[in-house]
């Protein structure tokens, strides 16, 4: 069974962000203004033009897959020793179609297992959380890329379990510290998820 450790996990995040540290400071903050910027602009529409404000909420939600898609991009690079640039957040469109099908497909199998007395829905995240990789890696379909991540987490659910909560509780710190530590901690946390499922795919 390929296992990874979450010591060596977050070590990696942590030694490989300080390598990279401007070029993550830019992503994080090019992420960041596409996530929430949009929010306060639309705050107008919603009441005078909804249709309007409809519309251009979908188109930065469409973006947002975008940009997120470019994030699981720029690590997966990152590890492999290749070169990364700004413009990987968004030239990953060739793969929305089934990036944005398979997020939809996942928010509903989790979302039912919450419904489910809650533990199936946990179950069912972490099952297939490597979905998205999977697509942005291996270019695969919705379905075959949720099956491959069931299949790769088989057996470390649990330790995909302690994994989250130890990169969420990294994350909170970051939160904590005006905001501005997630500049570090956000990158820790994306490169070693990459290095997980390198680790979870057999990849060196």
């Amino acid at each position: 069974m390929k296992k990874f450790t979450i010591g060596g996990a977050l070590s990696y995040g942590w030694q490989t962000t300080k390598a990279h540290l401007p070029f993550f400071v830019v992503v994080i903050l090019i992420t960041g203004l596409v996530n929430f910027a949009p929010n306060f602009l639309l705050q107008g529409l919603r009441e005078d033009t909804p249709m309007l404000s409809g519309l251009l909420s979908l188109a930065v939600w469409v973006l947002s897959m975008l940009v997120s898609l470019g994030a699981i991009k720029i690590s997966l690079k990152i590890i492999d020793n290749k070169k990364a640039e700004i413009v990987d957040l968004f030239n990953g469109y060739p793969l929305l179609l089934n990036f944005i099908l398979s997020s939809i497909i996942y928010a509903i199998l989790v979302g039912v297992g919450l419904l489910l007395l809650i533990i199936p829905g946990i179950i069912f995240g972490i099952k297939y959380h490597f979905y998205s990789y999977l697509i942005v890696d291996k270019n695969m379909g919705p379905l075959e890329a949720l099956k491959k991540s069931g299949e790769i987490t088989k057996g470390v659910k649990w330790d995909l379990l302690l994994f989250g909560l130890a990169c969420g509780l990294i994350n909170i710190v970051g939160a904590l510290a005006l905001g501005i530590g997630l500049f570090i901690t956000v990158p820790i946390t994306m490169l070693a998820y990459a290095y997980v499922y390198r680790k979870l795919l057999g990849s060196k």
